[in-house]
């Protein structure tokens, strides 16, 4: 857990509770257990969400990756997995 936290930062409550209503907003017709995670996603600067999830591609504020995107795009940034 030590040397992962050393990559994973947490998102404070606050800042994903007030991208929250938008979220949710997003995706009530689709899966509104998974507001939180596109909330997280908007309340920080990042790329999008990684997951496999197929209801997260159905909204339309951030990208969804699926693990195989992620890999090809580590890949040809350089990394080697």
């Amino acid at each position: 857990m030590k040397t992962l936290g050393s990559y994973v930062l947490p998102i404070p409550d606050e800042l994903v509770a007030a991208r929250l209503p938008e979220a949710s907003v997003a995706m009530a017709g689709i899966d509104p257990d998974d507001a939180v995670y596109v909330a997280a996603a908007l309340a920080v600067p990042c790329d999008g969400l990684w997951s496999d999830d197929p209801h997260l591609e159905q909204q339309s504020l951030v990208r969804r990756w699926t693990t195989q995107e992620l890999v090809q795009q580590l890949r040809q940034s350089g990394f080697r997995l």
